[in-house]
């Protein structure tokens, strides 16, 4: 089981959510202020206090059975956080749907986030982008910004990077914070000529002050080293506010760096609590590596099956890692009954996500017809998508099968190529067929040292076969 390394990586454009930024209290001014503050808050602007208790909750649900599409709103944003009501992303769509298609700005810009963020509705990115360009043409600057995340990044609309960037500096200029997150990433992309790290750092910092995403995003780039040298603990203080504020790629940050003392003194309970935090708000890497403590015993009881509950999470949005280590689970039985055509479904979908452990795994179910059937063309093409990108366990597997003819036509160049790249990394089954060609002068020159020394690497590892082998020649 693996986790996601220290899950610190800017977060792609089509995830950048836009806000429009106005402070204030909820409970002051009229039912619009309290509106324009519940956008600024879905868009994680927490210079101000977006303050809704059951009461206030109570008495805005009224206002919006009566039609009132800013108490829709507000009552939308309610469900979306936990404000004054158990969090429900489904009554938060409906919600802002009931409100959006009355013509409620605010309304649409939340609805296109859940169409884009599958938050409460499937994810439909052409839908969401039309939502955007509604309320954008309104005026509201959160939906110029992610408008122009779309067309920057080809969501739901023909890319255009360009289109995207005048958008962001549209919005901008409109007031909107998150708005120099879209062009501090910009500039890191290169997508904005003669601006760069340096830009980017600007950009990040002019929001950070209020915006919880500019926030993660300075923790970042200090992790990262963008301006130069990487500066821990720095970023773990830029971390920890926008945790605190509620981002929760910010929080699953802040739980791996406890896990892992980067910038901080290890502190597993820690983590696991910041890694809950962002798991039960949806943040899948945070669910995958929550499953992998689970799992071991790491900073919390040991639980195989809840551990499987949070893989399933995370898989079912689509996160590739936890796709793979689901189908180990079912592969195995850890934590699940054995299953093993669940395991090959998995596999199959990390597998077209790019993920290697998957590749290769789902190479060797072709190969020998574990929970799928046997396809030897299929598995060739996998093992060899896996053992290209460097994954060990796909090399020594491809090597085995193309010496040996193995569902596969018989390469012995090949062969020996991938089994000296798995041997070289240790692997005991590439070890034992890589000294059998050499003890027999197969495919490489006859070397009986070299041999026998590669059969004792891979005896010393447990490797049975190896151990006869030695055994035979009286070498052991």
């Amino acid at each position: 089981m693996r986790f996601l390394n220290i899950g610190r990586v800017l977060i792609s454009a089509s995830l950048l959510v836009a806000g429009y930024c106005v402070l204030g209290a909820a409970k002051s001014g009229s039912i619009e202020d309290v509106a324009k503050l519940a956008c600024a808050y879905l868009d994680f602007d927490r210079t101000g206090a977006l303050e809704i208790t059951t009461e206030d909750f109570a008495a805005y649900i009224q206002k919006a059975e009566k039609s009132d599409t800013n108490a829709q709103f507000i009552c939308g944003v309610s469900y979306f956080f936990g404000k004054g009501v158990a969090p429900d992303l489904q009554k938060a769509a409906y919600m802002f749907s009931k409100s959006a298609f009355s013509g409620n700005k605010y309304a649409e810009y939340a609805l296109g986030v859940c169409l884009l963020e599958a938050k409460g509705l499937s994810r439909d990115a052409k839908s969401a982008a039309a939502m955007f360009e509604k309320a954008h043409k309104k005026g509201l600057a959160a939906a110029t910004n992610m408008l122009g995340v779309c067309f920057y990044s080809g969501e739901g609309v023909e890319k255009d990077v360009r289109k995207g960037v005048e958008l962001f500096e549209a919005a901008r200029k409109n007031g909107n914070l998150r708005a120099n997150v879209s062009l501090g990433r910009a500039c890191l992309d290169g997508a904005i000529e003669g601006k760069g790290k340096k830009e980017a750092f600007e950009y990040f910092q002019a929001a950070a002050e209020g915006n919880a995403v500019a926030q993660n995003h300075m923790g970042v780039y200090y992790s990262k080293g963008l301006g130069g040298v990487p500066d821990e603990y720095k970023a773990i203080k830029w971390f920890e506010k926008s945790a605190q504020n509620g981002y929760l790629p910010a929080q699953a940050s802040l739980g791996m760096a406890y896990l892992q003392g980067l910038g901080v003194v290890a502190d597993l309970s820690k983590g696991v609590k910041w890694l809950t935090s962002a798991a039960v708000g949806g943040n899948a890497e945070a669910q995958n590596n929550l499953a992998v403590c689970l799992m071991n015993g790491w900073g919390i009881e040991k639980n195989p099956s809840a551990a499987v509950g949070w893989y399933l999470k995370s898989a079912e949005s689509g996160y590739a890692i936890a796709q793979n280590n689901l189908g180990d689970c079912y592969l195995n039985g850890y934590g699940c009954a054995e299953n093993p055509a669940e395991a090959a479904k998995w596999f199959g979908h990390a597998a077209r996500a790019g993920n290697l452990e998957a590749q290769s795994s789902l190479g060797y179910c072709y190969l020998t017809g574990t929970g799928i059937e046997k396809n030897p063309p299929a598995a060739l093409k996998w093992l060899k998508l896996a053992a290209d990108g460097g994954d060990v366990h796909a090399q020594s597997n491809l090597g085995r099968c193309l010496i040996n003819g193995e569902g596969v036509p018989q390469d012995i160049p090949e062969a020996i190529k991938y089994l000296k790249l798995a041997a070289d990394k240790g692997d005991a089954q590439a070890q034992a067929n890589l000294g059998a060609c050499y003890y027999n002068g197969v495919g490489v020159q006859k070397n009986t040292l070299k041999g026998t020394e590669l059969l004792r690497q891979a005896a010393k590892q447990g490797h049975e076969e190896a151990k006869k082998a030695l055994a035979r020649i009286r070498a052991y």
